[in-house]
């Protein structure tokens, strides 16, 4: 329902804009030109009228002026330049000589002389000895004890119960147990003192005098000989070559840059006045009839 009433009312709106468009293209039309009548005669043609105007245009220009050139030249030149030369000369130096001298000194010297001394030492030997310790064990001192133990029915009995099945048997009182004697033992454990004799290797530190070689130092008085150097002042005389710096006149050849003065044509723009015929828009035409009114002048342009 909902989308009938959404066409209809599409419907609605294009018939309303297809009636709208030829009033619209009627409204943009251009009024028509009035036609001139035919028996009128064709009017002549207004002649084409000119003017003179004044125009300012760039003109390139031709000049001669004066140009500053640098060129290069080789120029030689003299200069002063130096050199190293070595000069002997004579110079008196003094040093220091190292003289040897022998000398006889009396020095105390520590000599070690061997000595014999008795002395008493510690002997160590080991000695193995027998030792009872006593160690604690334990002992079951149980017994042996008959008891009555239940035992059930045997192979042979239950098999016998099977086969000779009696339904009077399982109504009345059930059979007193079975039971046999067995022998059972019964445990005290009981802690016991045991002797153990063991033997065991003793450690033993016996004194021993006995004689040891001990060097002892000595002190005595020696005589013996040492060198020294001294120390002597000695002068020379000696020949040095010296370097030295000798000027001398030396020649070169330089790349310089001379200026020189050339005349050189250039171009230049120039701002002219120029005058030029220019047509301008004709006036109203009075040899045409209808130059005066109004259709005319619509007619005219």
């Amino acid at each position: 329902m909902v989308w009938q009433r959404v066409r209809i009312a599409l419907l609605a709106a294009v018939v309303v804009a297809a009636a709208a468009l030829p009033v619209r293209a009627e409204d943009d039309k251009k009024p028509e030109a009035v036609a001139a009548p035919k028996d009128a005669a064709a009017p002549a043609p207004c002649p084409t009228q000119y003017t003179t105007i004044c125009v300012k245009e760039w003109v390139p220009e031709q000049y001669t002026c004066t140009k500053t050139v640098y060129k290069t030249e080789q120029v030689t030149e003299k200069y002063t330049a130096y050199k190293t030369e070595c000069v002997e000369e004579t110079r008196t130096v003094t040093c220091n000589k190292m003289v040897p001298e022998t000398k006889t000194v009396q020095k105390t010297v520590t000599v070690c002389v061997p000595t014999q001394e008795e002395r008493t030492t510690m002997k160590t030997s080991y000695v193995c000895k027998q030792v009872t310790t006593v160690q604690k064990k334990c002992v079951d001192k149980g017994h042996y004890e008959c008891k009555e133990v239940p035992c059930g029915p045997s192979v042979g009995e239950r098999l016998h119960k099977l086969c000779h099945h009696n339904p009077c048997e399982c109504e009345s009182a059930p059979a007193c147990p079975k039971t046999k004697t067995v022998k059972c033992w019964v445990p005290c454990p009981t802690m016991v003192e045991v002797p153990c004799t063991k033997t065991v290797r003793e450690c033993v530190q016996t004194p021993v005098t006995c004689k040891v070689t001990v060097m002892k130092p000595v002190q005595k008085t020696e005589n013996c000989q040492v060198t020294t150097y001294k120390c002597v002042a000695e002068t020379k005389t000696v020949t040095v070559k010296v370097p030295k710096c000798v000027p001398y006149d030396a020649t070169r050849t330089v790349t310089k840059c001379v200026p020189t003065q050339e005349n050189v044509t250039a171009t230049r723009m120039v701002c002219k006045t120029v005058q030029k015929q220019v047509p301008v828009a004709p006036a109203p035409c009075e040899a045409a009839p209808c130059c005066g009114s109004k259709l005319g002048h619509f007619f005219h342009h």
